[in-house]
């Protein structure tokens, strides 16, 4: 029997849905036509197949033989199917030499950001559908973001004894590898009209290590020096952009994000306690003797955490992510960062990330049908 096309991405829909980050199905269906823009049926019968866990290709090759001539030719799919973005590899280094192996990708931050050089007006429109649809709901239903907020260096200052992984310079010298490249969020509003408000800027969305090299490998982007690195996000932090590095010690990926494109921010605003979904380890605080009331940090905040009262500026605390914005243009030097009176340590690894959401998915799973 042959199965439906729609079918096939349907089942595809719900392997996707299995991941830390699902892919949730929606009344609309507009997920399956992401799906058809990233998959075809075949690439799409072979994923079914796959898992989040790396796996070499023979192993995949034992569940898709029936579908594929040789082994040759599940080659040829896996590796189209990545250098167009629709999923991962990892390699791994032994003593016989290189193995690699495939795994599937989440929507984001993932299969959305590969199609940086071949997103349509018609693709980011069913993102932003997606978003609006199911897949906010999704990314915040663990409360434990991919991203986390990092201050910008010139808003810390000796005192702060800062730990490593909120230091930016440390995470970029310690990178061995790392590329750059555009900003599919405004690549994308761009498409419907809507350009960036916050800055000219384009290439400053980072890859570190392994994620440096798929990025070079699809051709999303090239390989830059770490002193060109730090050269581009000093470039944007003069423009206020936010530094979000990937949530563990060791990131994979740095974005710098505006609040008027960056599709994370930009719908963690829309809901009722955005805080909650915020990781950082420091709040803006306001010298009300020394504020002259210029609002400039007005201005400067994208998370539209300062407002003034008598000509004061006021941060609200449970509003603000500590990014140090609105500190580094202050003409009175009236705003500091302060550090929060609980740290939040990262996970020491995506991976140990990743392994905490699915934790928290099997809890809430348990007090859904009532099992302690």
């Amino acid at each position: 029997m042959i199965e439906k096309e729609d079918d096939i991405y349907r089942k595809l829909q719900q392997q996707l849905d299995t991941l830390p980050i699902g892919f949730p199905a929606t009344k609309s269906g507009v997920e399956i036509r992401l799906l058809k823009f990233l998959f075809t049926t075949e690439e799409a019968e072979i994923a079914i197949n796959m898992r989040f866990i790396p796996e070499p290709m023979k192993k995949i090759y034992r569940r898709v033989k029936k579908k594929v001539k040789s082994i040759e030719e599940l080659e040829l799919i896996l590796d189209r199917m990545y250098h167009k973005g629709a999923i991962n590899l990892k390699r791994l280094m032994d003593e016989n030499g290189e193995e690699i192996r495939y795994h599937l990708a989440f929507l984001a931050v993932g299969m959305y950001e590969y199609q940086v050089k071949s997103i349509t007006k018609e693709f980011y429109e069913d993102i932003e559908q997606y978003f609006e649809e199911e897949y906010r709901n999704e990314i915040v239903s663990t409360k434990i973001n991919q991203l986390r907020t990092i201050p910008v260096e010139e808003s810390i200052t000796p005192e702060h004894n800062i730990a490593t992984y909120d230091e930016l310079r440390t995470i970029i010298e310690s990178a061995e590898k790392i590329a750059i490249m555009d900003c599919i969020c405004q690549k994308g509003k761009e498409l419907i009209g809507e350009s960036c408000k916050q800055t000219n800027m384009r290439e400053h969305c980072f890859a570190l290590n392994n994620s440096a090299q798929h990025v070079v490998d699809i051709n999303n982007g090239r390989f830059i020096t770490n002193d060109e690195a730090l050269n581009i996000l000093k470039n944007a932090q003069e423009e206020g952009l936010i530094l979000q590095p990937g949530n563990a010690q060791d990131p994979n990926f740095i974005c710098c994000c505006c609040g008027c494109c960056c599709d994370l921010i930009t719908n963690l605003k829309k809901l009722e306690r955005p805080w909650e979904m915020f990781y950082s380890n420091y709040y803006a605080n306001v010298d009300s003797d020394s504020c002259i009331g210029c609002e400039t940090c007005l201005n400067r905040c994208q998370m539209d955490a300062i407002s003034m009262v008598e000509d004061i500026a006021v941060v609200e605390q449970k509003l603000c992510i500590g990014c140090g914005n609105c500190v580094t243009t202050c003409p009175e030097q009236a705003i500091t960062l302060k550090r929060k009176d609980r740290e939040i340590i990262p996970p020491k690894t995506t991976t140990h990330l990743y392994l905490k959401m699915m934790d928290k998915k099997a809890e809430l799973r348990r007090k859904e049908k009532g099992i302690s």
